[in-house]
């Protein structure tokens, strides 16, 4: 059967900034706002991944109690989207130490990778598998790219497709109107802050 002959390193942003389990949760912050990116991979001093963490996982994080406030879903680096939760980072910024909490300790250790030679309809098909809107690629065991589903959006619209192509129209439009709605949903926030900030 014919496919695409993308693969997930034509497609992915190289530039990953992955963290270590013991990086300071409060340089972790200071990281993610800097770089304005929603999360990173985590990885051992091999070079090895171990986990994902997000700043879902931070802004839901007690450092009083050592633990996380409620269920922090298992996605939450896989689904965030920027533009998110960036007042909260900022105010625990300005607000809180977090001590010795490192990354470690708010980390998730569920971990979905794809391979860099791995074709886009394999990460079309695992993202509509698992619901989620960036896949971590690996290459010999190391970090070496995210492909997110805009990506392979942005691919698929240069490429055009037809019968013969894997990647089912179904999939491509689940993810199509799964991106919209996190769109949607970012600018629905947006508004309700200006209104909230421009009452004031």
């Amino acid at each position: 059967m014919a496919t695409y002959k993308f693969v997930a390193k034509d497609l992915m942003t190289e530039k990953v900034v992955c963290v270590t389990p013991e990086t300071p949760i409060h340089d972790l912050i200071k990281l993610l706002v800097k770089t304005n990116i929603t999360g990173a991979p985590v990885v051992n001093k091999e070079g090895s991944l171990v986990g994902v963490v997000s700043k879902t996982d931070i802004v839901k994080y007690d450092e009083k109690t050592t633990k996380k406030r409620g269920e922090t879903p298992h996605k939450s680096f896989y689904d965030d989207t920027n533009g998110k939760l960036k007042k909260e980072l900022d105010k625990l910024l300005k607000t809180k130490t977090f001590e010795k909490t490192l990354v470690k300790d708010i980390m998730t250790t569920r971990v979905i990778t794809a391979q860099a030679d791995d074709t886009i309809d394999r990460l079309a098909k695992i993202m509509h598998d698992k619901k989620i809107h960036r896949v971590i690629i690996q290459d010999q065991g190391q970090v070496v790219g995210v492909v997110s589903t805009l990506d392979i959006l942005y691919a698929v619209s240069t490429m055009g497709y037809g019968s013969s192509a894997f990647v089912t129209e179904e999939a491509i439009l689940d993810l199509q109107e799964r991106l919209e709605a996190a769109e949607k949903s970012i600018q629905t926030l947006r508004d309700i802050l200006d209104k909230i900030h421009g009452g004031k």
